[in-house]
Parts: C-alpha cells; structure tokens; sequence
C-alpha cells in the first residue's frame, strides 16, 4: 500500500510539473516570436525609409536640374524636358519654332546678366551641383503617394487613374499604381508657398506637371519675369550661397507653375493632372 501511494505522489508530482512548465514554454515561444516580429517591422521600416530617401534624392536632382536649365543660356529646352509627357509636347513646339528665336536671345540676354552678378556676389557661377544640401532642407519637403492607393497626399487630391492624352498627345502617366508626389515650397524669401506636383516616369526619374494652361508663350514670360525681379533685387540675395540657391529655385518654380508674389499663400501651384490651384478664400 505504501509503495503504490508513493508511485502515485511521485506521477502526481510529474504530472502537476508538466502542466506547470507548459505555459513558460508558450510564454517563452510567444516572446520570440514578439521579437522576430518587432525585427520584421523594423526591417521593413527600414527599407521604407532607404525607398523613401532614395525618391526624394531623385526629387532633389529633378529640382536642381530645373534651376540650372532656367539659368543656361541655350537652356530652355532643356527646361522643358524636365516636364511630363504631355507637357513637354504641348511646350517643346512653342520652343523650336523659329519664329520665337528672338524671344529666346532675350532670355539669355538676361541669364547672362544674371550670371554676372551672382559670379560677383559668390564667387562661382550659377550652378547648383549638392542637391541635396540645397534641397535637404526644411523650405522643401516631399510627399510621396500612389495612384489608386492613397487616397490623399500631403492635405491634396490624387488623382483617380485616368491616361488620357492631353489635347496636343502626350501621356498624362496618370494611371493606376503610378508614383506621385508632392514638393512643398515654403514661403521664405519674400515668396509665397508653392506646391509642385510630380510625376514619376521611366526608367526612374521625376517629372514636374505643369497646369495644363501654361502655354509656351506664358513660360516663357514667367522665367523671363522671375529671373529679372530676381536679379533686380540681388542686394537682397541671402549670404548664404545655398540659401541664395534656394531663394532662386523658388522663383524658377513659380515661373514653371504660372504663380507669382501675389498669389495667396497655400494657393499657389497646381493639383495633380494639371488643374490649377484655386485661390484661397480669405
């Protein structure tokens, strides 16, 4: 009798053991299983960020590429082909066509002069080559989206998928899961806020869309404009050769945009698709 007692005790003993080691080892199961996770979504965090900064690395180049064609005599072409699809084939024909030859030597007339003057105040010709530093700083910031995925971007529309061309050809590259995005210009500089819209295009570049109304002719007159109200007032350019970068890239967006110093703040720039903002109410 005493032998089967202490048999019994002894399994009594395993068995109440078992369960009690049961959920330790669940718990412990569960605690590698939280942090495999947690380095799951620290990884994909991770890759998120090396994409996002890659884009907006790619954003950085498109906007320093725009300024230094705005500021190239000879370079107003090349501006143009900094823009979407349709808008580079509604604009480019404005600027081959001979008859506007005159217009252009003007323009460079004054790009020349600009030059000139910028050489004298920094030392170096106009020539933005550190994208990232010019652009890496808090007056710009990039909001990256997907059509057909996100339904807003920074506080504005995305547009539903639609490729239709525009009235003079061109792909709009406005179909379902195309990259866009937003750049914000802040208002600094005596300069309102300027919301640029992107457009990510083949192999892997950004492209600006341009309002839809923007014409050759008014291109042409918004650079021409912004490049003389801002070489009239080179005694207000910033000590800074960056920050006088900045100042002169947020005139040549304006210019791309069809907005001046007039506009209202937070209207000015255009939605995605080529709609012109409208004016704030005040």
């Amino acid at each position: 009798m005493t032998r089967k007692l202490i048999h019994w005790a002894a399994a009594a003993a395993v068995s109440v053991g078992g369960f009690a080691f049961a959920p330790t080892l669940r718990a412990a199961d569960d605690t590698a299983r939280d942090k495999v996770d947690r380095a799951v979504d620290k990884t994909k965090e991770k890759s998120h960020d090396v994409k996002t900064n890659w884009e907006n690395g790619r954003a950085y180049t498109l906007l320093g590429q725009v300024t230094n064609a705005a500021l190239t005599k000879g370079g107003f072409n090349d501006l143009i082909e900094r823009f979407n699809d349709a808008d580079r084939t509604r604009l480019m024909s404005w600027a081959k066509d001979k008859n506007n030859k005159e217009k252009l030597d003007v323009l460079d007339g004054r790009i020349a002069q600009f030059q000139k003057d910028w050489k004298a105040k920094y030392g170096e010709n106009f020539k933005i080559h550190k994208d990232d530093v010019v652009f890496g700083n808090p007056m710009f910031t990039v909001a990256q989206g997907e059509i057909g995925k996100d339904a807003q971007l920074a506080g504005e529309r995305v547009p539903a998928p639609d490729n239709t061309n525009k009235t003079t050809g061109g792909d709009r590259n406005l179909e379902q899961g195309r990259n866009v995005a937003y750049v914000t210009v802040a208002a600094s500089h005596n300069l309102p806020e300027l919301k640029v819209p992107l457009i990510h295009e083949l192999p892997d570049m950004w492209k600006i869309d341009v309002p839809d109304s923007v014409t050759g002719q008014q291109l042409y007159d918004n650079v021409l404009k912004q490049l003389t109200t801002a070489n009239e007032h080179k005694d207000q350019w910033p000590a800074d050769v960056n920050d006088g970068y900045r100042a002169i890239s947020h005139h040549v967006l304006m210019a791309v945009m069809n907005v001046d110093e007039n506009t209202p703040t937070g209207a000015a720039g255009a939605k995605l698709g080529g709609d012109t903002a409208k004016p704030v109410e005040k």
